[in-house]
């Protein structure tokens, strides 16, 4: 008698279970204003995701999954190399492959660009022998895909 009682036991859970994130309830509606969309449902258990932006979601009813593709920048750290760093008179950019339409651009720590010139060797020599010492920003961008490449240059 006891494992009859244990085995209709164990086949109520295990059905109870197989009905997880269901919800039969008496209301509920999908809204949509242009890029917001707003679906709610009555009566639904309360399970919380909350994000500072726009998204809340509660409960079993959740929003549709939009994935977004990523582009991977051209400009990589491998095609060139930024140097000596610390420097005192002169930064040396050196690109391994061919420069095209290529520029940088030097910014103090408060964000005012310093410098701004294009880059049409693999050697290009950018003298910061004027500058005070202290840390800069070199920013290396492609003109024509925007692809952007950042370095901390710390001047003596």
């Amino acid at each position: 008698m006891k494992n009859y009682i244990l085995i209709i036991a164990f086949c109520f859970t295990t059905i109870s279970t197989s009905f997880a994130q269901e919800v039969v309830a008496s209301a509920g509606e999908t809204q949509q204003a242009g890029s917001i969309e707003l679906s709610w449902t009555l009566g639904e258990s309360v399970i919380e995701t909350f994000t500072s932006g726009a998204i809340l979601t509660q409960g079993f009813h959740q929003s549709k999954l939009l994935v977004t593709a990523i582009d991977e920048p051209s400009l990589l750290v491998s095609e060139l190399k930024v140097y000596p760093n610390p420097a005192s008179e002169f930064v040396m950019i050196h690109f391994n492959s061919e420069i095209k339409d290529k520029q940088y651009s030097l910014f103090d720590m408060t964000g005012k660009m310093l410098l701004l010139n294009s880059i049409s060797e693999t050697d290009s020599r950018i003298d910061v022998s004027s500058l005070a010492s202290g840390t800069y920003l070199l920013r290396i961008s492609a003109k024509k895909t925007n692809n952007i490449q950042s370095f901390k240059i710390v001047k003596k």
